[in-house]
């Protein structure tokens, strides 16, 4: 009977103990904002694709090798150093000059081309190299694409501007109620768009196709557009 009593005993204390103990899992309020930020760069580095191609003059081939050693020659005049330009590619196609093929024997002869990427600083540079360049071995040259040197060094100053605009917007709609901001307790990046925006191709082929003429126009024709970069991030911060 002692035994037992002492066992009901134990028991009913337990079970106050539990009832007794602080919830385990606190309720941890938090403000879940989003923050962006956007910077707008201007390029320092201009691609262009220029495509050589043999023509015919009078009734002689004048071949890739001539065109590319004048292309060379005209680059090295303006300062531009052969390890800013690469081969993007190559091809071969019939010459459909049909007075020229009447001729049974010559009709299997093909004009070569090929294209190279310059990399320029800025458009003055490709004007001086769209007026220096013998338009007769040019197929076609048009601007690429632009880029900045340090873009990567951009990037990262955008995100942390993205996440500095969250955190500020947190703490103005915290303090409005009295509260002041804890600790960041998550950041996950929503969206990322880093924006080349492409040259005006139409006008750039009119530069080119105009090389003759461009010496009695002052200064540069087109400006040229900024890269913009944008960054958006979502954070969680503690309320205090």
């Amino acid at each position: 009977m002692i035994r037992l009593l002492s066992t009901f005993a134990l028991a009913a204390f337990t079970i106050c103990s539990f009832a007794q103990q602080p919830d385990q899992k606190p309720i941890h309020r938090t403000i879940e904002v989003t923050g962006s930020a956007e910077m707008e760069v201007e390029p320092d580095e201009v691609y262009l694709a220029v495509t050589l191609k043999e023509y015919m003059k009078e009734k002689t081939k004048v071949r890739m090798d001539e065109i590319e050693t004048e292309f060379k020659n005209t680059l090295s005049k303006l300062g531009i150093p052969l390890k800013d330009v690469s081969v993007e590619g190559a091809s071969a196609y019939f010459n459909y000059d049909w007075n020229w093929y009447r001729n049974e024997s010559r009709r299997t002869d093909f004009l070569a081309a090929k294209t190279y990427i310059v990399k320029l600083p800025n458009l003055e540079k490709y004007n001086e190299l769209m007026r220096k360049m013998d338009s007769k071995g040019i197929e076609n040259a048009w601007l690429q694409r632009t880029e900045n040197s340090k873009i990567e060094q951009y990037r990262e100053q955008v995100k942390v501007n993205a996440l500095k605009a969250a955190k500020a917007k947190a703490n103005t709609m915290v303090e409005s109620i009295g509260n002041q901001l804890g600790d960041v307790v998550f950041i996950r990046e929503i969206n990322a768009g880093n924006f080349y925006p492409q040259p005006m191709y139409k006008a750039m082929s009119n530069m080119a196709l105009d090389a003759e003429s461009a010496p009695n126009q002052g200064g540069e024709q087109f400006g040229m557009q900024k890269i913009k970069i944008r960054y958006e991030v979502e954070a969680h911060f503690m309320i205090r």
